[in-house]
């Protein structure tokens, strides 16, 4: 069932590092929502900003950063007005977060069983045993043979897929509303990482959460999202749903990226990739105007002078752009 409701909605959010080399705008007036039950793709190269759009959701920016402006509506009411106590009550219970790499989020001296317990006990009313039995359901649940068995386990005891399998029973332990996977299946190689995705996505019907999910990688992106937000240099440069990005891609940067991945804008098989030339500019030194204008082909003078408006080109498609691409290639 279709549900409308909006559950987050990030206005204008300004997350900056003071450090002393300068100013660094991580994330420089992101702008985005999620509905209900719905997954939103974060994607951009390293370093433009979406992991610290994610901690920044979750209230776990440390000094230097801070968030400096805008809002983080989420069920109406801003989190980055709650007080410490207030955010450690929703964090888990009804935001809960994935990160790329397991071994440094779980704790290596106590077992699986424990860990996912705590967060159990710390957000249900349940009693200690009835923790245990929803543990081993989790378990059961994310796709871990001998549930029992792992559950007296410890992190160094299961492979890298288990302990990611382990971090989603536990981000999932308390039916969170929102789940924020950053860059969860990373690490994994192509078949784990493959079964990671069809297990959040069939989670995610089951108990119907909505997604941010954060990566670099537009085929998951294709594969795991209903909209898509591209990211460059702490902005979103283009916004729409899934399809619109993928099919008619309007921004320099995004069509950069599809033409660099196999089989997304050329059927060929045979061809030799095309890169975006260049690098993700220094923080510490941003081009003038639009910060991707030294890499785009289409660049004009008043991309180098001017930063362009993030602006609705086409109905609910979103472009930060003085020249929108002209493409009407289908690329998946």
């Amino acid at each position: 069932m279709e549900n409308n409701e909006i559950l987050l909605d990030v206005k204008d959010l300004q997350t900056y590092f003071f450090t002393d080399d300068g100013v660094v705008k991580a994330v420089d007036g992101m702008s985005f929502t999620i509905r209900r039950g719905e997954v939103l793709g974060l994607v951009g190269e390293s370093g433009c900003g979406k992991s610290v759009a994610s901690l920044s959701i979750m209230r776990l920016i440390d000094k230097p950063g801070k968030t400096v402006g805008g809002e983080i509506l989420f069920k109406g009411e801003d989190l980055l007005k709650k007080t410490e106590e207030e955010m450690r009550k929703i964090r888990g219970s009804e935001i809960a977060m994935i990160f790329q790499e397991p071994m440094t989020s779980l704790n290596p001296v106590f077992t699986i069983g424990d860990q996912i317990m705590e967060a159990i006990l710390l957000h249900q009313d349940l009693s200690e045993e009835e923790a245990q039995k929803r543990t081993i359901e989790l378990l059961k649940l994310v796709g871990i043979p001998e549930p029992e068995r792992r559950f007296r386990q410890y992190p160094h005891e299961l492979s890298g897929g288990m302990r990611q399998r382990a971090m989603i029973a536990m981000a999932i332990s308390c039916n969170p509303d929102l789940l924020i996977s950053d860059e969860a299946t990373t690490a994994l190689d192509e078949t784990i990482q493959a079964q990671i995705l069809e297990l959040m996505k069939d989670l995610q019907k089951k108990i119907g959460m909505a997604i941010l999910f954060i990566t670099h990688d537009l085929a998951l992106v294709a594969e795991m999202s209903n909209n898509v937000a591209v990211t460059y240099t702490g902005k979103i440069v283009e916004y729409s749903d899934a399809r619109n990005v993928f099919k008619n891609p309007k921004h320099p940067y995004t069509y950069g990226l599809l033409r660099s991945v196999p089989n997304l804008l050329s059927k060929e098989t045979k061809v030799e990739l095309p890169a975006i030339e260049g690098m993700v500019p220094s923080p510490y030194n941003m081009p003038k105007g639009c910060h991707f204008s030294p890499r785009c082909p289409f660049a004009t003078d008043i991309c180098r002078r001017e930063m362009p408006e993030l602006e609705e080109l086409l109905t609910n498609h979103f472009v930060r752009c003085f020249h929108p691409v002209e493409i009407s290639k289908e690329v998946v």
